[in-house]
């Protein structure tokens, strides 16, 4: 059984301060097969934020994306309380883009680059 834990918004704040590298990849899959890695970062915000289904988000563009080995993703929380991800090549050009309603997320927004198949904060780069 997994138990998740959550964290307030400056507790989670506070912790991602202090990645930079990774000594770890952890596996992330969907159903359909298609998976990626994880730093010790994006797995600590998938683990202590509640935030599997950001990383589902991601992977499930990617049989459309499969052809961009840098991806920039951005989660940002608008004014009417909605959410919207977007994903661009690193230099601008707008690759998708995806309305959330609703989500328990802390953070006002946050940034994860996927690169060569691997999740990363920009930080740990």
């Amino acid at each position: 059984m997994h138990t998740e834990t959550r964290l307030s918004k400056s507790e989670l704040l506070l912790a991602l301060a202090w990645f930079s590298g990774t000594e770890n990849y952890y596996l992330h899959r969907i159903p359909n097969g298609i998976t990626m890695n994880l730093t010790d970062g994006c797995h600590f915000i998938r683990e202590n934020a509640g935030a599997y289904w950001l990383f589902d988000l991601i992977l499930s563009w990617q049989m459309q994306l499969k052809e961009y080995e840098f991806q920039v993703w951005k989660l940002i929380k608008q004014g009417d309380g909605t959410w919207f991800i977007h994903c661009d090549d690193g230099n601008g050009k707008t690759l998708a883009g995806q309305e959330i309603p609703y989500s328990d997320f802390l953070l006002d927004q946050l940034e994860l680059w996927l690169i060569d198949g691997v999740c990363l904060l920009p930080s740990e780069y």
